[in-house]
């Protein structure tokens, strides 16, 4: 028996940040948009040589100029038509960073990047609306155990309770 594929994987960067006035996403503006949805979080294809993690690291840094060292994989997204190119697969990845000393950039194929209130999110390009809440519940979820290994930088006592009074204040539609 012959397989055929024709699928493409993908790695996403959920980026979240924070500061005194709210919580914040990290969008970039597509320079390719389709059907209007010209906002979406960062990512690309998976190089052959590198793995997920390494791909979301890498197209944070080429579209955004944002650096990290770590990212957290949550969830698969595999829907056959969630891209209206062809079919991607995308392993998506989180991670909350302070937003003091962030300033992106748009480069690569993204136009601008920019970081975005999250009451303020648009309607973003194939599924990251849905990626978005997930990721955001999955920071909901670490910060109440007090599972800090998605957060960029160590936080102290007085980020955690800052972080957490923050995600409370916070609906996604």
């Amino acid at each position: 028996m012959s397989i055929q594929q024709h699928i493409k994987i993908a790695a996403d960067a959920v980026v979240f940040s924070y500061d005194e006035k709210g919580l914040y996403l990290l969008l970039i503006e597509r320079k390719k948009a389709e059907k209007g949805k010209d906002w979406a979080v960062p990512g690309g294809f998976i190089e052959d040589k590198e793995t997920p993690e390494q791909a979301a690291i890498r197209e944070l840094k080429e579209e955004t100029g944002i650096k990290t060292k770590q990212i957290r994989q949550f969830h698969t997204f595999g829907e056959v038509k969630r891209d209206p190119r062809f079919r991607v697969i995308s392993i998506a990845h989180y991670i909350l960073m302070k937003r003091k000393g962030t300033q992106p950039q748009g480069n690569d194929d993204a136009k601008s990047a920019q970081w975005v209130n999250l009451k303020e999110i648009p309607e973003l390009a194939f599924d990251h609306n849905e990626m978005v809440k997930m990721a955001f519940n999955q920071l909901q979820k670490s910060i109440s155990s007090l599972n800090i290994d998605c957060i960029a930088e160590e936080p102290t006592l007085e980020d955690v309770k800052l972080i957490s009074k923050l995600l409370g204040k916070v609906k996604l539609r």
